[in-house]
């Protein structure tokens, strides 16, 4: 499994981290930004998986194909697949709501495992390294979690994007609530708890502009991640 996780981190690295509010824009606007976006999944694949290009990825009866094939194949679907998004929102008026993005980041999680090693998949050890783990961990509770809120606040309330600082003010709060549970020992226990209390606290006083949906859910995420990343850390 130890490309299936470097794929996955590369996938968010790409998605989610470079994916700026600029090049969102562009992508769904000219084919060229669609290819810059697209053109930077690789990029993360090949960095994270390059002691490994020259194997075979995929050696089934009549079809072999290297890890470099593999990774030009996840890309050539990936911009397939965000173009038709892309076509379907503007063409066909398709909500681009919250199951839409969950739809889209599903097909490109099952594209990324259909190409990695049969042999890897019966591997007892699921989780063979820890970095590109706890790497998806971290791009979740920052990155991909103000995406996935901001579609819930959308379907919700029909809010906009939140602006600069809201958006990386989020991200911090859960990075550093995520991070509590990295804390030796059992002052995790404590910290989590009452950070959670200090940020409501903000809220609640108008200290800190974040809507409830953004400080509640976004603290799930953290806890969930920061639980996760805690049981993979100290195994």
């Amino acid at each position: 499994m130890v490309i299936f996780w470097r794929l996955l981190f590369g996938h968010f690295l790409a998605d989610f981290t470079f994916q700026t509010n600029f090049i969102n824009r562009w992508k769904r606007s000219s084919f060229w930004g669609m290819l810059a976006h697209c053109a930077t999944h690789p990029l993360c694949y090949v960095a994270l998986t390059f002691p490994f290009l020259g194997d075979y990825w995929i050696n089934l009866p009549g079809l072999r194909l290297k890890g470099w094939l593999c990774v030009l194949l996840v890309f050539v679907i990936h911009f397939i697949e965000d173009e038709w998004r892309v076509f379907t929102i503007f063409k066909y008026k398709t909500p681009d709501n919250t199951l839409y993005f969950l739809w889209d980041q599903i097909i490109h999680y099952a594209v990324i495992f259909l190409v990695i090693p049969v042999s890897t998949m019966s591997s007892v050890d699921f989780f063979p390294e820890k970095w590109p783990i706890l790497g998806c961990l971290a791009v979740i509770v920052t990155h991909a979690s103000t995406i996935f809120i901001y579609f819930i606040e959308k379907d919700i309330n029909g809010v906009t994007f939140p602006d600069f600082q809201e958006k990386y003010l989020a991200m911090a709060e859960r990075a550093v609530l995520a991070l509590c549970f990295l804390v030796p020992g059992r002052g995790w226990i404590v910290l989590a708890p009452a950070w959670l209390a200090a940020m409501a606290g903000l809220r609640a006083k108008r200290l800190i502009d974040l809507s409830w949906v953004s400080l509640y859910l976004g603290a799930a995420l953290a806890v969930a991640c920061g639980l996760c990343a805690r049981v993979i850390y100290y195994s």
